[in-house]
């Protein structure tokens, strides 16, 4: 049996609390200040979850928490507030708190908050290097994210996140910048969950005009406002039973904001123009490409709805820091496009791919598919090749027009040195497979390495198996 300690001096709600928690099956321990608090842990020891309220007649939540600094880090802390400024709550979450408790909430609400605060403080327990190595990330990648193409440890690890998580109902964060595939993330998360027979609703907060933002996410009645000729169910009941992606989360008012942390708190919300409450049982995504501990510390972002959003953080890393998967990707778009716009493109020449690797791709996996689907269309059939692709990415890496021994020109404005000896190094793998006709022994005779050392190079940047482009010598063929 969980055992709980409710610090409140307010009788009448700890008596409701108690009576709650005893019938869902917890052991109860009440106090009513501080130093009741403090009697109660030395009297009971300490138990598995503290629910405190912030204001005690002879204290606060965080003097308490600093009393008890070294018990609550191996217990669940949850803190109540009826302060509606973001302050106070934030305040207690860097004290230690998992969650907290806008006052008045209901009793549906508090049992979530509980439920969200063990589920992280699970999560954020578990060593890193078990967190970042499931049992089997390869099969729920092929699952429930075959659209998420790539096998880089960066977007492993996030597989690994993503399945831990997916069951659970706690609110998931996913940055990254645009193009990297965050709706992917949030539609990989839902498929793979218990929710998965209900619906995935997906709203762009950024297209919405603000004056419309709170009845297209939680509805309104029938002449609520100019315009409302007819009632409308919002995105959250939509979404009801299902998941939720509040894309561009960040372009949101600061006013609207304070109004989405209630919705997320009570699971309850109220269409313009009418009274009544509706509940919903909505598992909640939010993406973003901002900053927003920046926007936090502008005051352009509540820090106490980025903690209620942040309860798992995703953060998915930028193309050009998983330039190995990039082949990969571009042989799965040319097959793509051949399916989809009635193409015959067989492959894609090494100088070529080579080009396409080398670029910085500020628009990351979506730019690609755009680039590789216009290089398709144009193309028709055959293999792309140099002057398919499009000058702009051409003549963003002339280091790979002219033989790679020949003397580097250092351009006007500087260059990433780690990026260019990543090409220079690839440039010349390249040219050895191509001359052993993809043969690693031989390949690696040519480099004057270790065929150990040359496969763990082509394992991590994907230089694919040459099939599409030049003929396979066996391995048995050693020169």
């Amino acid at each position: 049996m969980q055992r709980i300690l409710i610090v409140e001096d307010e009788v009448t709600l700890r008596t409701a609390l108690r009576r709650h928690l005893v019938a869902r099956g917890w052991e109860v321990i009440e106090a009513g200040t501080m130093e009741g608090a403090l009697d109660a842990v030395e009297a009971n020891g300490f138990p598995d979850t503290l629910l405190c309220d912030v204001m005690l007649p002879d204290g606060d939540a965080f003097a308490l928490a600093q009393q008890l600094e070294e018990p609550l880090r191996n217990a669940t802390f949850v803190v109540m507030t009826g302060n509606e400024s973001a302050d106070l709550p934030v305040r207690a979450l860097r004290c230690g708190a998992a969650d907290f408790l806008l006052k008045p909430f209901s009793l549906e609400a508090l049992d979530e908050a509980l439920e969200r605060a063990a589920t992280r403080h699970a999560l954020m327990s578990k060593p890193t290097e078990r967190i970042s190595a499931p049992s089997a990330p390869k099969d729920w990648h092929a699952s429930y994210a075959p659209t998420m193409v790539g096998e880089d440890p960066k977007l492993t690890r996030i597989f690994s996140m993503l399945e831990r998580v997916a069951d659970t109902d706690c609110s998931v964060l996913v940055t990254g910048e645009s193009g990297t595939g965050k709706e992917l993330v949030a539609r990989a998360l839902h498929l793979a969950s218990n929710r998965r027979e209900r619906a995935f609703v997906a709203v762009n907060c950024a297209a919405i005009p603000e004056n419309l933002v709170e009845s297209e996410l939680f509805g309104h009645a029938r002449g609520s406002f100019t315009g409302a000729v007819t009632a409308r169910i919002g995105r959250f009941m939509q979404a009801n039973g299902g998941t939720l992606l509040l894309d561009e989360v960040g372009e949101l008012s600061l006013s609207m904001q304070a109004k989405l942390l209630r919705v997320l708190q009570e699971k309850e919300l109220t269409p313009v123009g009418e009274s009544r409450t509706q509940r919903i049982d909505v598992r909640v995504v939010a993406a973003t490409n901002r900053d927003l501990e920046k926007m936090v510390a502008e005051g352009r972002f509540r820090e106490d709805l980025l903690y209620r959003l942040d309860v798992i953080p995703i953060e998915l890393p930028a193309i050009r820091d998983r330039r190995g998967d990039i082949p990969q990707l571009v042989r799965h778009f040319i097959e793509r496009t051949n399916t989809r716009r009635g193409r015959h493109v067989t492959g894609i020449s090494p100088r070529a791919l080579e080009l396409l690797c080398c670029f910085n791709w500020p628009g990351n996996v979506r730019q690609i598919e755009n680039t590789i689907e216009r290089m398709v269309l144009l193309r028709v059939e055959g293999m792309l090749d140099v002057d398919d692709v499009p000058e702009r990415i051409r003549a963003s890496a002339p280091a790979l027009d002219l033989d790679p021994m020949s003397e580097p020109k250092l351009p006007d404005d500087g260059i990433d040195l780690r990026d260019a000896v990543e090409r220079f190094e690839n440039a010349l793998i390249r040219q050895a497979l191509e001359r052993s006709g993809w043969n690693k022994n031989r390949a690696a005779a040519i480099l004057q390495m270790n065929r150990t050392t040359l496969v763990e190079k082509l394992k991590k940047r994907d230089f694919g198996t040459g099939k599409d482009d030049l003929p396979v010598v066996p391995e048995s063929n050693v020169a």
